[in-house]
């Protein structure tokens, strides 16, 4: 349990995890809930994406992670989009990708 415990709480695993929850899971959630695609769209692939891509970018470049974990996150939603949802969310992912890096090359 130990070795678990200690497996978890590794900065790469914490940021890959919470890429493909926030790239998987919370779409889903938000249609499980009936949020309408309007709303989806705007709140959680304009907001709450964003602010998570910023967070991912500052996450990496604080815990000197490789900087190609930023990668996982635009990869895994547009695979999502491609799955799931409309070809114009695509876009996102770009935009995903490019609020990370400049995070990253933030200071």
């Amino acid at each position: 349990m130990q070795k678990l415990n200690s497996w978890w709480q590794k900065p790469l695993t914490l940021s890959i995890v919470f890429s493909a929850v926030m790239a998987v899971l919370a779409p889903l959630f938000f249609k499980l809930v009936h949020i309408s695609t309007a709303n989806r769209v705007g709140f959680l692939f304009v907001i709450i994406n964003t602010i998570f891509a910023w967070w991912l970018g500052r996450y990496v470049k604080d815990h000197k992670i490789v900087w190609a974990v930023i990668l996982i996150f635009p990869i895994l939603f547009a695979g999502m989009v491609f799955w799931r949802y409309a070809k114009y969310d695509y876009w996102f992912a770009g935009l995903y990708l490019v609020t990370s890096l400049l995070a990253l090359a933030k200071d």
